[in-house]
């Protein structure tokens, strides 16, 4: 591996933290690689770029510790609070059977870690709720609307709301329930197995890790979405104006589909159609696509 290909690796892996935070960690070890002189030398020293990100990200998760010990205390000595303060949550992984997530505009990462937790910085407090319900359904909802001057570069301090949500390897859920109204979320390394899986995405990009899943359903407005691991029964695909990209695991002749296609395009295992039309399964099977495409495009993959 070469220096240019260890740091474009650590880069990606660092996707929990802010721009300027990435950026900074980035620069720091391309002087120390130059520094060194020894490329060889110095990412034996570092370990892989998957070792170094687990530990710069255990950093700032540390840091989101602080933070919160720093709050509790200003709390308790009668300091004003900071709204923006970072927020922590943790529960054990045992009481946890289904994941909710509905999220306005943030940047939210996924990461594998020994059990759920969840970190946020940028978001006031009397906008984000994280809670467990009775029958183990862990919420996460960040209420905070998008407003007009939220994208906008000459803000005085544009605060950029970051979710950093923490699964257990290997978790297996009853249910996913993923709503993103804009921003872009992204899974490390996450694998986990549901009983069913509910995306809905409207001006967002949402690149999955690797989800085993039952009963699926993706509605896509403007957004994007990539998903990959396997989907098993009946899936139903929405797609308006963005763009669905499925990288399943299996054997194309297990599936079967129903297509209305508008003006956009769709395409199953290399199989093409475009423009409008209607397809129906002559033999519908146990696994089963019900694709519904305007103008966006539709790709599904299966091998």
């Amino acid at each position: 591996m070469t220096r240019d290909e260890y740091l474009s690796q650590l880069k990606y892996l660092l996707g929990s933290l802010s721009e300027e935070e990435r950026m900074e960690a980035l620069q720091y070890y391309v002087d120390y690689f130059e520094e060194a002189g020894d490329d060889a030398k110095v990412m034996a020293e570092l370990g892989s770029p998957e070792e170094l990100a687990r530990s710069i990200n255990e950093k700032f998760a540390t840091a989101v510790m602080h933070s919160k010990t720093q709050r509790r205390t200003k709390s308790e000595s009668g300091e004003n609070e900071s709204a923006f303060d970072a927020l922590y949550f943790n529960f054990h992984s045992d009481a946890v059977t289904s994941l909710e997530c509905n999220l306005c505009a943030a940047e939210i990462v996924f990461i594998s870690g020994s059990e759920y937790s969840v970190e946020t910085r940028g978001i006031d407090k009397k906008d984000f709720d994280c809670s467990l319900s009775e029958d183990g359904t862990l919420s996460v909802k960040n209420m905070k609307k998008i407003n007009l001057d939220f994208f906008m570069h000459e803000r005085r301090r544009r605060i950029v709301p970051r979710i950093l949500v923490t699964v257990p390897k290997n978790a297996s859920l009853e249910c996913f329930k993923l709503k993103l109204g804009a921003g872009k979320l992204s899974m490390e390394n996450v694998l986990f197995s549901c009983n069913s899986s509910e995306l809905e995405i409207g001006a967002g990009s949402v690149e999955c890790g690797k989800i085993h899943s039952g009963k699926t359903k993706v509605r896509c407005g403007m957004g994007n979405v990539e998903f990959s691991g396997s989907v098993k029964g009946t899936a139903c695909i929405d797609c308006g104006m963005g763009n669905v990209k499925l990288n399943l695991e299996g054997y194309p002749s297990d599936y079967s589909y129903d297509l209305k296609l508008g003006l956009g395009e769709f395409s199953f295992n290399g199989e093409k159609k475009s423009g409008v039309c209607k397809v129906l399964a002559d033999e519908k099977k146990a696994n089963h696509f019900n694709v519904s495409c305007g103008m966006g495009n539709v790709s599904i993959s299966i091998k």
